[in-house]
């Protein structure tokens, strides 16, 4: 793996950290504590069955053994797990200045991150490409995070394209505990969707999907060279090949939703927008379906 130089990401770094400090305690003051606090539990003990306990919590094992029923009980875990899973492929990661995926990226991972720092939430960090480039176990406090946002800011991958499925069966192999996984990618390559289903049903899963204003209003005037920057071929856009445009677009959209349908969350970012009025968006209908619950 390779890295840029130090000292410049550590001045990336106090860069993003100053930017979103503002942002972070408007999250803070809104939705993140109550949007993915209570939604995992971790086991107590166990005591007599009562008349008003379900039944279906009943150790069966316990119960067997003292001849007589016992429940188990659960409290509410007292931190979270963040884990930023990014896709570095060339798509999402060799834009630059304010308006790219990268930046857009880079901000959402700051302002999650130390919106974590704030309540006492461990951070970890996933890095993939067309292969699994860097996995940071997460852990609590200020330091850590700022290792996680180094090597975010950092590390140089090796490959170019994305290939979901090597990152998909490691995360589902190294994260034991529920966590609150967000995946960020711009989701131009199939998703193998069934294991995606696993991960959404093991984690609160969220999708961050990043996209080029052109992709959420693709109208297109004139003629317009494009590069791929994933394998470096150039092609052409017109209001001709609108068609197939539209149909890779399409393709983006009936997988991710095929994705939501097998309980993960989603969020859509356009490159270059503030990351909080959509975090504040997503937060609020999050809060209102777990109250419809």
């Amino acid at each position: 793996m390779n890295h840029s130089d130090p000292l410049s990401v550590l001045s990336e770094v106090r860069r993003l950290e100053i930017a979103t400090r503002g942002p972070v305690d408007t999250l803070l003051k809104g939705a993140y504590k109550s949007t993915f606090r209570g939604r995992g539990l971790e086991f107590h003990q166990v005591r007599e069955y009562t008349p008003e306990d379900d039944f279906r919590s009943i150790d069966w094992n316990v119960t067997a053994r003292l001849n007589s029923p016992f429940v188990k009980t659960f409290v509410e875990e007292r931190e979270l797990q963040i884990v930023l899973a990014v896709d570095l492929s060339a798509s999402v990661w060799n834009g630059e200045g304010p308006f790219s995926k990268k930046e857009t990226a880079l901000r959402l991972c700051a302002v999650l991150a130390f919106a974590a720092v704030q309540h006492q939430d461990r951070v970890g960090l996933f890095l993939f490409t067309d292969r699994v480039e860097y996995y940071l176990p997460a852990r609590r406090g200020k330091a850590a995070t700022m290792l996680a946002l180094r090597q975010l800011i950092g590390f140089r991958p090796e490959g170019r394209r994305t290939d979901y499925r090597p990152a998909f069966k490691m995360l589902t192999k190294v994260l034991k505990r529920r966590s609150v996984l967000f995946l960020v990618s711009d989701f131009t390559e199939p998703i193998p969707v069934e294991t995606a289903g696993v991960l959404a049903r093991r984690h609160d899963l969220v999708a961050v999907s990043l996209q080029e204003r052109l992709e959420k209003n693709p109208q297109l005037p004139a003629r317009l060279a494009v590069r791929d920057p994933e394998t470096g071929r150039v092609g052409y856009l017109s209001p001709r090949s609108d068609g197939a445009f539209r149909k890779a677009l399409d393709f983006r959209e009936n997988q991710l939703r095929a994705w939501t349908a097998k309980g993960a969350d989603r969020l859509d970012l356009l490159a270059g927008e503030n990351v909080i009025p959509p975090l504040m968006r997503f937060f609020k209908k999050r809060i209102e379906r777990m109250g419809r619950r």
